[in-house]
């Protein structure tokens, strides 16, 4: 031990003591503060240490040394000796018993340390320099006054007073996500909101999105959570996992909390189907491509019985079905409406027994899907007018789904009939109607 201490004495006077130099090359400076606002940075030193700098730090990579801080007899660990002016840095370093590597900190008012292993920070701002040994012990100490920083424990210096002040790492969070299985379709997001607590030093806690691989996960974002629960908005389809970490007042948080699955799945649409009031509607041979079910279970309707979730889903025998989701196991189920999509057209024209040209024929076409529902305004429909066999070209003016027009009187003697005719986009007969219109000279007639 006395050796160890007397080494890292040395490191804290490094300048005066060349001899601990392994190459007199390796100085490297870090270029100027990343500027407010951008993102953190990640730097990865000789070695294997991986520094993330938060917006604005200010470090300055001046030497390697050489340092006892395994058991006596055990090699010597290369240290890269960091000075930090101001900002806050995340180390991550391979745990060993033996470090292969570590980092030094100086940092303002004479305080250093050393993080050997694990998850260190240090921050250094006006007048305080914070060290906290997240996962893994460090050294830290005011002049030379070396000491051991356990693991789980923050410790802190304020301006030139070598007396620290010390508190425990925040503890690791219960989390809860309680759908974690949600459809997002038709290019939509979605949203999920996460449960955490546990933690009563938490100032707040910080929600970790990780997309799952299959050889690594990928961090996606985090998301500050304030209270017990959190929102993680604008999820893309996709099997993810979320992790909650609790943070104090000074901004050390511990470590992340157990992983909670979460399935995002979308839906491929085949040509001609849409989503609409809730339900997909599909033609009757349409199938609808599922992205990111895989794992899941499915069943369909009411039943009981459950299945490995197919890559494809449709119409049951040209009817509804209710697409049903689960992870295996669970009782939470997420339902997907598969809907035929059949268009209606309620067509009615007026007056009763009209008589050109002395009265004007009002059309209106109210649209309807498959369950008496009126269809939005992006429902597209093709509107034929004819009077007699011949098309006739109307102003129509839509209003959700009510189309409404006038049509204009023939000329000549009549009688005439007047037919109009509504198909979906696709072609498909969606309603009809006609009326018979008297001419000049002529009695009125009846309609049908």
């Amino acid at each position: 031990m006395s050796s160890m201490i007397s080494r890292v004495k040395a490191a804290a006077l490094f300048a005066a003591l060349p001899v601990l130099v392994s190459a007199p090359h390796s100085v490297a400076a870090e270029a100027a503060p990343t500027p407010a606002g951008e993102a953190a940075t990640t730097k990865q030193l000789p070695g294997g240490a991986v520094l993330h700098l938060a917006p604005g730090t200010q470090i300055e990579v001046v030497r390697m040394l050489k340092l006892q801080l395994g058991p006596p007899g055990s090699a010597e660990t290369v240290t890269q000796v960091v000075k930090l002016t101001s900002g806050r840095v995340d180390v991550d370093i391979p745990l060993s018993r033996v470090p292969k590597t570590a980092v030094l900190f100086q940092a303002p008012h004479k305080v250093s340390a050393v993080a050997k292993g694990g998850h260190s920070i240090a921050i250094a701002d006006a007048d305080r320099v914070t060290f906290a040994a997240v996962d893994g012990d460090m050294l830290a100490a005011s002049g030379n006054d070396w000491k051991t920083l356990p693991s789980g424990i923050v410790r802190g210096f304020t301006g030139g007073d070598p007396t620290a002040q010390e508190h425990a790492v925040p503890g690791v969070p219960t989390l809860n996500v309680p759908h974690a299985l949600t459809f997002a379709l038709d290019g939509a997001t979605a949203s999920v909101t996460a449960e955490i607590g546990g933690v009563a030093q938490a100032e707040h806690y910080e929600l970790s999105l990780w997309r799952v691989g299959e050889k690594s996960h990928e961090l996606v974002r985090r998301v500050d959570a304030r209270g017990s629960s959190g929102q993680i908005p604008e999820l893309v389809p996709g099997h993810y996992e979320v992790t909650a970490r609790a943070v104090d007042s000074s901004g050390i948080f511990g470590q992340e909390s157990a992983a909670r699955s979460l399935h995002i799945v979308g839906a491929e649409l085949p040509e001609g189907a849409r989503f609409e009031n809730g339900s997909i509607l599909l033609g009757t041979h349409g199938r609808v491509k599922l992205l990111y079910a895989d794992g899941l279970e499915a069943s369909y309707g009411a039943s009981a019985h459950f299945v490995r979730a197919p890559g494809t889903v449709g119409l049951s025998r040209g009817d509804a079905t209710l697409v049903r989701l689960r992870e295996p196991g669970s009782t939470d189920e997420v339902t997907l409406g598969l809907e035929p999509r059949a268009l209606h057209a309620d067509v009615s024209i007026s007056p009763k027994s009209p008589h050109w040209p002395q009265d004007k024929i009002d059309v209106s076409v109210r649209l309807f899907d498959a369950r008496g529902h009126a269809v939005s305004t992006a429902t597209k429909v093709k509107t034929t007018v004819l009077v007699d066999v011949t098309p006739v070209d109307v102003s129509w003016t839509r209003n959700g789904n009510l189309l409404t027009a006038q049509v204009p009187a023939a000329t000549g003697k009549g009688p005439w009939v007047v037919r109009v005719e509504v198909e979906d986009e696709f072609g498909d007969a969606a309603g009809r109607d006609f009326l018979e219109v008297a001419g000049a000279g002529n009695e009125r007639v009846s309609s049908r």
